[in-house]
């Protein structure tokens, strides 16, 4: 085995190591299989603390997965995998997590697996080539979990629709890489201070997952804003996401969905979240910021699992019974033996007989009726009994028990019906017209006589018999030749001239003596010429020899007809048929017009300010005339206070002409903030490109961290995390050598002295 490297060494397991926890001990083992079976009851199941493991994997590099108390193999629930930072372990991982109350809290399976050891060794998963194979070793860690994934799924209810992975800074990058080359059977990654590659074209497209990306601001580590370890260079947590989700199709621009907590135990809400939306794919992508975070922040009891899972599982839905059937669309959620309920009766379709029939489960003698409808389940050949007699309908001689043989009995179910005198359908005991005539007995005045019904006139005889019916004195015959009706007594012909002959067949309606072959008006024995032609008797027309007028209402001299104001004596004319008459129209040729309120020589109608006579026009409907609007064309604008060209709605700062636009809202102009899109910055006084206020340096350009605090930037510090060491110490090696050499030359020295 070559020499390692003294510096790399170092860096590695400084950047990797987490604080060692105590591995828990005090779970049982179960490598056996459990089944559904007929003796469950279809019950929800009360998972418990009382935790279950097993060991998957191969014999070399056993991973522990980690099941809740009752949990029923054939009864999937969702897997969270969960990935150790460099020299760490799974079950270490998972104390850090919080992840062991979870399995059974947040009801799901827990994997724990561990990365092989290096020549240092230093446990690590090949995820990226910059993080962590310093070695190069021959591992494929995919293939292994991959294969830990698929063994988990098919021999311990792994539900495949809910594979989640998690990890911490080397596991983090292994998420990323299971996303990128296993991306079909996971769900969700939530990674941890942890990215993906430098080069996005290395990750392979094998699916879409929802990704989760989790990095802390302060991390000196893996740096939020990206670098390099043993000179393999690592993309930024922003670069991450986006890489993410331009591959998605999302928004090329993120959303952000507030704060929330999910370190420490300040109650401060430090980490903020924004989201990727509109992904193409359907998937999600996402980045959490932990203001301030480390590398290795201390995480929430239980903040950490029960919200990156809530995230990670967000529209999952379960298959509580394993039957296939996810429970949204699953009538009997708790029982793998049924799905369906086409009818709704509470009986799955798989046992149900009748799947169509709600009253009805079972059909024991197969002859198509169910229960409780077959009263004879027993007995393919009956299955009513009318009479209730114990005697099915099918072998029954009376089925109604009347005593009239069905052979007889026109109503063999009806025990109060057996005959039908008028073959209407209707019984005789309850026919409400017994002749069949079609009026009820109560109404009927002949009852019994199908030929009447009726005496109008109340003379005794039937309205069908009775030449007068109404006895208005006109015979039915005469009526109806007159069109009117006999049955009415209000219904009379009409006769003008009361000659007992109706106008319909009189020669001379009106009685003037001019018969209706003459006259012009037969029905008016006022008129009976029109010189006009106009349809108005001359003797009753104003114009007798204009045929387009007759009757002048207002007396101005115009006839109604050509009178456009045919009731108001002082108009007669409407030029532009606007309903206002010329000699009170403002604008008697514009039908648009006619009312000039402020007399500015523009019509209210179309006078946006019909009381101003200094405006008449607002262009962009913003309610300031475009005479005194300052943006005429700009609804949303119409003052600039100080005359930089920008309306005062829109401008961050209306009263100073150098300054419009605050884009990241800190207070400070764009022109002269110097980190224009970052709030949390504005000056930079030493020039070094990081803001004062992040500058642990602001005035030395040579520095910006001091990761231990020592006063001594991490630039120059020898030991940038070591509080008590800022200088390279001293040699004692070297200087034990010069201290032996020296003793020994004194040595010779003196033997050499005694000699002579």
């Amino acid at each position: 085995m070559g020499r390692v490297p003294r510096a790399l060494l170092l860096v590695s397991l400084m950047l990797f190591s987490l604080v060692p926890l105590s591995e828990s001990s005090e779970l049982s083992e179960e490598n056996g299989r459990a089944y559904w079976t007929g003796s469950d009851t279809g019950s929800k199941i009360d998972y418990t603390d009382e935790h279950t493991t097993a060991a998957l994997g191969p014999s070399d590099r056993l991973a522990t997965l980690y099941m809740p108390g009752g949990h029923d193999y054939s009864r999937p629930l969702p897997l969270v995998v969960a990935l150790h930072g460099y020299t760490s372990s799974g079950s270490i991982n998972a104390v850090y997590m919080n992840m062991y109350d979870s399995v059974h809290e947040n009801e799901h399976l827990l994997l724990t697996p561990n990365g092989k050891f290096n020549i240092i060794g230093a446990r690590y998963w090949n995820a990226t080539d910059a993080c962590c194979n310093y070695f190069n070793d021959n591992v494929d860690d995919v293939g292994y979990l991959v294969g830990l994934i698929n063994e988990a799924i098919q021999n311990y209810g792994a539900d495949p629709d809910g594979i989640v992975v998690t990890g911490i800074s080397n596991g983090g990058f292994m998420s990323h890489r299971l996303a990128c080359d296993a991306g079909n059977m996971i769900r969700a990654i939530v990674p941890l201070n942890g990215v993906t590659w430098d080069d996005f074209s290395e990750c392979n497209d094998t699916g879409r997952p929802d990704i989760l990306h989790v990095h802390g601001t302060s991390d000196a580590v893996i740096w939020y804003e990206g670098g390099s370890l043993a000179g393999n260079s690592y993309p930024s947590a922003n670069e991450t996401v986006n890489y993410w989700a331009d591959r998605s199709g999302c928004n090329t621009y993120w959303t952000y969905l507030g704060s929330r907590d999910i370190t420490g135990e300040d109650g401060l809400q430090e980490t903020d979240e924004f989201e990727f939306r509109n992904c193409a794919s359907g998937n999600r992508v996402a980045l959490w910021r932990i203001n301030g975070g480390s590398h290795v922040p201390l995480l929430n009891d239980p903040g950490w699992a029960d919200q990156t899972l809530e995230w990670a599982l967000d529209g999952f839905v379960r298959d509580s019974d394993g039957d296939g059937y996810r429970d949204d669309v699953d009538a009997f959620i708790y029982n793998p033996d049924e799905w369906t309920d086409a009818d709704g009766d509470g009986w799955g379709d798989n046992i149900d007989d009748c799947d169509l029939d709600p009253t009805g489960y079972e059909d024991a003698d197969g002859d198509g009726i169910c229960v409780p409808n077959d009263l004879f389940p027993n007995n393919p050949n009956e299955w009513a009994d009318a009479d209730g007699d114990g005697i099915g309908d099918r072998s029954d001689a009376d089925d109604d028990n009347d005593g009239v043989a069905d052979y007889y009995d026109v109503f063999p179910l009806d025990s109060s019906e057996w005959d039908d005198t008028d073959g209407d359908g209707i019984g005789d005991n309850a026919d409400t017209d017994d002749d069949g005539d079609g009026w009820e007995d109560s109404v009927d005045a002949f009852p019994l006589d199908p030929n009447e019904h009726s005496d109008n006139d109340g003379d005794g005889t039937g309205d069908n018999e009775d030449f007068d019916d109404d006895n208005d004195g006109w015979t039915d015959e005469d009526e109806l030749s007159c069109m009117t009706d006999p049955m009415d007594e209000n219904s009379e012909p009409l006769d003008t001239d009361s000659d007992w002959v109706c106008d319909l067949m009189d020669d001379d309606d009106d009685g003037d003596g001019s018969p209706d072959s003459e006259d012009l008006f037969p029905l008016d024995p006022s008129d009976w010429a029109d010189a006009d032609e106009d349809g108005i008797g001359d003797n009753a027309d104003e114009f007798p020899t204009d045929d387009t007028e007759w009757e002048d209402s207002d007396g101005d001299g115009y006839g109604d007809n050509s009178d456009a104001f045919p009731d108001n004596p002082l108009e007669w004319l409407d030029t532009d048929g606007d309903g206002i008459g010329d000699n009170s129209d403002a604008f008697p040729e514009d039908g648009s017009e006619w009312v000039d309120t402020d007399s500015d020589g523009v019509g209210d109608n179309s006078d946006a300010f019909p009381e101003d006579p200094s405006e008449t026009t607002d262009t962009d409907g913003d309610g300031y005339g475009d005479n005194s609007d300052a943006f005429p064309e700009d609804g949303s604008e119409w003052i600039d206070t100080d005359g930089d060209g920008y309306g005062d709605n829109s401008d961050a700062f209306p009263e100073i002409a150098s300054e419009w636009a605050d884009t990241d809202g800190d207070g400070v102009g764009d022109n002269i903030d110097v980190f224009p899109t970052d709030s949390s910055e504005w000056i930079d006084t030493d020039g070094d490109g990081v803001g004062d206020n992040s500058d642990a340096f602001p005035m030395d350009a040579s520095e910006t961290q001091d990761s231990d605090g020592d006063g001594v930037g991490d630039n120059a510090d020898y030991a940038p995390f070591d509080s008590e060491v800022w200088e390279e110490p001293p040699d004692y090696t070297l200087i034990a050598l010069v201290g032996i050499v020296v003793m020994l030359v004194v040595a010779v020295a003196y033997t050499g002295r005694r000699q002579a």
